[in-house]
């Protein structure tokens, strides 16, 4: 089948953004009356037989669509324009995975409309070490059209995601997504988040060394292990101390023998590495004034049933 254009003296040039854009026919029949020369908006209210309230709501979708400029003040009929969007997001985003896609036409539209877009862009390009393809821009501006972001979080986002290597705009797509869903929206909140996460990252780091982890992965029960030493405030010398008193009772590493330390610490209430020796050495002090020959100071515990039942634990389960 073959088709083709009968030309007549007048011809009808458009946009091609036209074709991407999902338009009523009253919506197309007015673009159609501009095309042909038909400007004034008394006149294409009298084309169509309708209000000129119409013929502007019209021309405000024409012009979100990035097809029109006009010099009307469309405020209520753009305001109706971008209503109808959120309330979809609103529903899509608990369920969806991803950003929508965009079409050229309205990226560019986004663009146009707020100029911090472009300053945004260039400068996660520069935090990135990379110039953006269309389809990492679709989803940056997604994250401020879909997700409801504004720029300084969607910057503090990109700058964690690369201290924390995760450098693929994908892949900080989906933790953006999670992110909203769990209530963090605001850059305030981020920041928070991040403090958090960030020294948790920094302490495994320190605790893979202690313990000669390496490269392996953590197990869920480790990373919990380490994010509870985190949030009592124990840092690498209390943690340190915890792992020497470990391999001196048992003669290996292990964590879950360190963590019984520290939790016991850390429910005596002790917060720094000197209250935790002074109460080692006040131990050791009643264990020699009470004439326990063969004392092996308790690193956590005054009580000897306790570390008893500890090693009775970690035997049974290694």
């Amino acid at each position: 089948m073959t088709i083709q254009w009968n030309f007549g003296g007048r011809v009808l040039t458009l946009p091609t953004a036209v074709a991407e854009v999902d338009a009523t026919p009253r919506q197309l029949r007015v673009l159609f009356l501009i095309a042909a020369g038909t400007t004034e908006l008394a006149a294409l209210a009298a084309e169509l037989d309708c209000k000129s309230s119409e013929i502007k709501e019209i021309l405000a979708f024409w012009q979100e669509a990035g097809v029109l400029q006009t010099d009307l003040a469309l405020p209520a009929a753009k305001e109706k324009a971008k209503a109808a969007p959120k309330a979809e997001k609103s529903k899509k985003l608990p369920r969806a995975d991803e950003i929508p896609t965009y079409s050229l036409s309205e990226l560019n539209a986004m663009l146009e409309r707020r100029e911090s877009l472009r300053t945004m862009i260039e400068e996660a390009q520069q935090i990135m070490g990379k110039l953006f393809n269309t389809y990492e821009i679709n989803i940056l501006l997604g994250m401020v059209d879909y997700l409801e972001l504004d720029e300084s979080y969607i910057l503090l986002l990109l700058a964690h995601c690369m201290r924390m290597e995760k450098k693929g705009l994908r892949t900080i797509e989906r933790y953006a997504i999670s992110l909203v869903d769990s209530g963090i929206t605001t850059a305030e909140a981020l920041e928070e988040q991040v403090q958090v996460i960030e020294e948790r990252h920094t302490l495994e780091g320190k605790v893979r060394a202690i313990f000669g982890l390496k490269s392996r992965s953590l197990t869920t029960k480790e990373q919990k292990a380490i994010a509870a030493w985190a949030s009592f405030g124990y840092g690498e010398d209390i943690i340190r101390r915890a792992y020497e008193i470990t391999v001196d009772a048992i003669h290996q590493p292990s964590l879950q023998y360190t963590n019984a330390i520290l939790e016991r610490w850390h429910a005596n209430g002790l917060t720094t590495l000197a209250e935790i020796e002074k109460a080692l050495e006040t131990e050791r002090a009643e264990k020699e004034k009470a004439g326990d020959s063969k004392a092996n100071f308790k690193t956590f515990d005054p009580n000897d049933a306790f570390e008893a039942a500890l090693r009775r634990s970690y035997k049974k389960k290694d």
